[in-house]
């Protein structure tokens, strides 16, 4: 069964907690996204697609490298399937929005104390998401 990716997302971005665990929810949701997408759409289409997921993936690590707790008391939420109804378009815009949104509690996040380990976890996940951003809407080159 599939479902509308919109509002679960809405949700997702706007209650996710702000802190390392918000940051950890929004990537996992973003990665198994951009997979659910990939198996979802033609091989050709799909390749920039998993190369994002791939990049959440390993974004998802660096935050675990500073914090392996994270995946033992975080939400892992998965949207499910694509639902035909929402498209390609939408969804690539969905994830997105969930990558950026973690991107955004990264930001608030370097501005509090943190150690130069925090620090250099969080810059390793910001870049990839960043570039997972960039594969799922086209703006690799």
């Amino acid at each position: 069964m599939t479902t509308l990716w919109t509002a679960p997302a809405r949700v997702l971005v706007d209650r996710a907690e702000s802190g390392w665990e918000g940051i950890w929810t929004l990537t996992y949701a973003a990665g198994l996204a951009a997979i659910n997408l990939g198996s979802a759409v033609p091989l050709g289409v799909a390749v920039d697609v998993s190369l994002a997921a791939l990049d959440f993936a390993h974004a998802q690590s660096a935050l675990e490298w500073v914090r392996p707790d994270l995946p033992g008391r975080c939400a892992a939420v998965d949207l499910g399937d694509v639902d035909p109804g929402e498209g390609e378009p939408r969804a690539r815009l969905i994830i997105d929005q969930l990558a950026t949104a973690a991107l955004g509690r990264i930001a608030a996040l370097t501005a509090t104390d943190l150690s130069v380990r925090d620090l250099a976890g969080l810059s390793r996940a910001a870049s990839l998401l960043f570039t997972g951003r960039a594969w799922v809407t086209g703006r690799m080159p």
